[in-house]
């Protein structure tokens, strides 16, 4: 009996840090990571609930503890963009959704076309209350597109 599978997209790295909702930020990657078909996106779950947050961006990774006094890792490092028109509000469910346009990569010198055989890392960040206002981060989403 052949149980099917779906392919990997990408693989999660990075520490884990708790927020405010008991848990820990994660990505989940779906759609595809063949560029012609540019339907990629990512799911952050487990923020806190009714939390603001968006989606950043680097070929590079990174693991800085505490950045700018936030809580938690970023893991994304070197030139890193940001979905800001993307921002998001958590919901009741804890989740965001960033549908990920391949052809407009954020960067700060522009926007850049990803192209095959490169490899992306994407994060969270959101706002967090984790005791006092602060922000915190996902674990990091890395995936080499085809």
């Amino acid at each position: 009996l052949a149980v099917p599978t779906s392919p990997v997209l990408g693989l999660n790295y990075c520490v884990l840090t708790p927020n405010s909702s008991g848990g820990s930020a994660f990505l989940t990657g779906f759609g595809t990571k063949e560029l012609a078909m540019n339907d990629f996106g990512l799911v952050a779950s487990s923020l806190p609930p009714n939390s603001f947050g968006f989606f950043i961006v680097s070929d590079m990774q990174a693991q800085v503890a505490n950045p700018g006094g936030s809580q938690g890792t970023l893991c994304v490092g070197g030139s890193v963009g940001r979905f800001l028109t993307q921002v998001a509000n958590s919901g009741i469910f804890g989740e965001i959704v960033v549908n990920v346009d391949v052809n407009n990569i954020p960067q700060p010198n522009g926007i850049v076309m990803i192209q095959a055989g490169e490899t992306w890392n994407f994060q969270a960040w959101f706002r967090d209350v984790n005791p006092t206002i602060t922000s915190n981060f996902s674990d990091g989403y890395t995936i080499t597109f085809q």
